[in-house]
């Protein structure tokens, strides 16, 4: 699995790609901690690999849904956002911890599909499982933290970037637009 503050990463870089807006702290909070929860099943005292153990039924695509849709509910009013959007965007990047830890090079698979489908997605690589303990991962010895840099960071990165340059573009682009129509209709 990848780190804890890896998944947090998504979740925030999906957050500034999903609204230009200038939001509320909880929303930065809930971005961060929504692709996190998954991991709760870490503290289960089931089997790994169990449905009720770590990677089992938090990690799929209906847990991710039921997440999403909770929180869009107790939080689309206060963020004056359409409960479609925000269930949308909390499933994406609660989801999003599923998929990575997919990608991870290591571990039992995840159960994407359960309940309907109880088959294991991944490990596929490249992203190196997670260091085991609690200390924080020194990204000059951990073998771990410079994959997750390269293969989620960084493309987590660009996209930022190349969205918030395309939002600029655009705004200045329809900004000029807007002027020269005004003064050819004087």
């Amino acid at each position: 699995m990848p780190t804890v503050i890896t998944h947090a990463i998504v979740g925030l870089g999906l957050g500034k790609v999903f609204t230009p807006r200038r939001m509320p702290v909880l929303f930065w909070v809930l971005a961060a901690l929504l692709p996190m929860v998954p991991d709760f099943d870490s503290f289960s005292t089931r089997a790994y690999g169990s449905t009720l153990g770590h990677r089992g039924f938090t990690h799929s695509l209906l847990f991710a849904l039921l997440v999403g849709a909770l929180t869009a509910g107790l939080t689309f009013r206060y963020f004056r956002i359409s409960f479609w959007d925000l269930c949308g965007f909390f499933f994406v990047i609660t989801a999003s911890h599923g998929i990575l830890d997919a990608f991870t090079n290591g571990g039992f698979g995840i159960p994407l599909f359960w309940p309907f489908d109880a088959a294991r997605y991944g490990p596929w690589g490249p992203i190196q499982v997670s260091d085991i303990g609690f200390e924080f991962p020194n990204p000059r010895t951990s073998r771990t933290v410079r994959t997750e840099l390269l293969c989620v960071w960084l493309p987590t990165a660009v996209l930022v970037a190349a969205v918030t340059i395309l939002r600029l573009w655009r705004g200045k682009y329809s900004t000029k637009n807007r002027v020269a129509g005004d003064s050819e209709s004087r």
